[in-house]
């Protein structure tokens, strides 16, 4: 990735991205995808051939689907459904569901949306348990991953919204990092002096290499210092498990 504003604007034209054949009549053309910027959710539209239909399945993360074109039958854990265009599906985790070409004449298309980057899907049958970002990109299962950088921050008393705003200000010193994704600020319930900082970043180099290497990162420092009580405490993190 080249340094930069890595959350760039983009135009997704279907017909000019490459679809991935899922067999038994169903192609699919990702969207928005971790190789294209996303951090928070995944989407795309699966073209269904005349009377076409793919395997019963689950997710570890909500999915909603669109129906854009034809009739469509939903099976939602053994419960079938006709769709028309425009009805829409939402499907929590782990429920097992799939979509049919309801007829044996026209298409039918569907766009989804994944409520996570780290969507999986697992086959009822097979058991063939596949990364939702990895099976569109031709990637190794965990290749998308992001590692996070948490740091647990203290700050001085009555300096909380002072903080707040420094951190607001300093957001685009992140964004504008090589391998910087997301950025989240949690305030305690339990501590009202105390925040998690959670950044998201392509690789742990990424973090401390690149970013505290840079003048950003002084920057940063410079923001937030007159309100902090002791140094931030930082550990980085890995997904493993995304179950709901």
């Amino acid at each position: 990735m080249s340094a930069g504003v890595h959350q760039r604007p983009s135009i997704l034209r279907p017909a000019d991205l490459p679809a991935t054949d899922r067999g038994a009549g169903a192609r699919t053309v990702p969207l928005v995808t971790n190789a294209r910027g996303a951090t928070a959710f995944l989407n795309g539209i699966t073209s269904f051939e005349p009377g076409a239909a793919i395997g019963h399945h689950v997710h570890n993360v909500a999915e909603s689907v669109v129906v854009v074109q034809g009739d469509a039958v939903v099976d939602i854990d053994g419960v079938r459904t006709p769709l028309k265009v425009f009805d829409t599906t939402f499907v929590p985790a782990n429920i097992p569901h799939h979509f049919e070409n309801a007829s044996d004449t026209t298409p039918m298309k569907i766009f989804w949306t994944y409520a996570s980057v780290e969507a999986t899907r697992t086959l009822v049958g097979s058991g063939e348990h596949s990364r939702i970002d990895a099976e569109h990109q031709g990637r190794a299962p965990d290749s998308g991953t992001v590692v996070h950088e948490v740091a647990r921050i203290t700050v001085q008393p009555g300096r909380e919204a002072e903080f707040e705003a420094a951190v607001a200000k300093a957001a685009t010193l992140f964004q504008q990092s090589k391998g910087a994704r997301t950025l989240v600020l949690d305030h305690a319930h339990e501590n009202p002096l105390e925040y998690r900082l959670v950044v998201g970043w392509e690789t742990v180099d990424d973090h401390l290499a690149g970013f505290r290497d840079s003048a950003r990162f002084q920057e940063w420092r410079r923001l937030i210092a007159g309100t902090l009580s002791g140094l931030p405490e930082v550990t980085h993190f890995t997904n493993v498990l995304t179950a709901f």
